[in-house]
């Protein structure tokens, strides 16, 4: 088995077991997980940003086109999508509030790290993959650069500069995600830092929050 294809099934077994986790405690989110991103989209964005995304979140495409429903990042679904034309905001389900878009949406985060060091270095290639709201100023990134670093993910925010080094891999990402969902914890950076929020429910719906001062006043922690 190549590194590529271990870093498919791995992304894809992680995935597995977080909807298992949302179809069992967090129904909202688990029924507004949108059908897998058509494989000529996922070529197509490849083509225009003109890089390769990386094995592990090119398998969640092809399980997922992003953790919830076009609209809550702004995007019409197309009619034959064969979903409701309204979201429920459910897509923010992942720790810090971060959520994976559409992958047609990934180029109209042009505020993203991609853009951020192109002009003296026109090899990089930045891919920002998930954020916390529908503008994409703050979230994480991953290096598409060819090289030892590609795969690797970061974060970034608006006029700052990315930071590499958060985990080591989209796959990496989901199994401490999964992890920590199933520990009832916060997420693990690979720097050892351990986040405060953890897994909670606001009506049916997964969102990480701090126990001692959650931002929604219905925010129940998962116990």
């Amino acid at each position: 088995m190549t590194d590529d294809q271990q870093q498919e099934q791995a992304a894809a077994g992680a995935w597995a077991r977080i909807e298992g986790w949302l179809g069992q405690h967090a129904p909202r989110s688990y029924r507004m997980l949108p059908p897998p991103a058509p494989e000529a989209d996922i070529r197509e964005v490849e083509q225009e940003l003109d890089l390769t995304i990386p094995p592990g979140l090119k398998a969640f495409y092809r399980l997922r086109n992003g953790t919830g429903h076009p609209a809550d990042f702004g995007w019409t679904p197309a009619p034959d999508a064969g979903l409701e034309p309204q979201g429920q905001g459910t897509a923010w389900l992942l720790p810090r509030k971060h959520a994976v878009p559409p992958v047609q949406h990934l180029p109209y985060w042009d505020e993203g790290p991609h853009t951020i060091g192109m002009p003296g270095d026109p090899a990089m290639r930045y891919l920002a993959f998930a954020a916390t709201d529908r503008s994409g100023l703050y979230g994480l990134f991953m290096d598409c650069t060819p090289g030892p670093g590609y795969g690797r993910i970061g974060t970034f925010e608006e006029a700052g500069i990315p930071k590499l080094g958060a985990w080591p891999s989209f796959a990496d990402y989901l199994i401490e995600v999964a992890d920590a969902l199933y520990e009832n914890r916060g997420v693990e950076y690979a720097d050892g830092r351990q986040d405060t929020k953890v897994p909670g429910l606001v009506d049916q719906a997964l969102a990480w929050d701090s126990p001692a001062h959650p931002r929604d006043a219905d925010w129940t922690r998962w116990a």
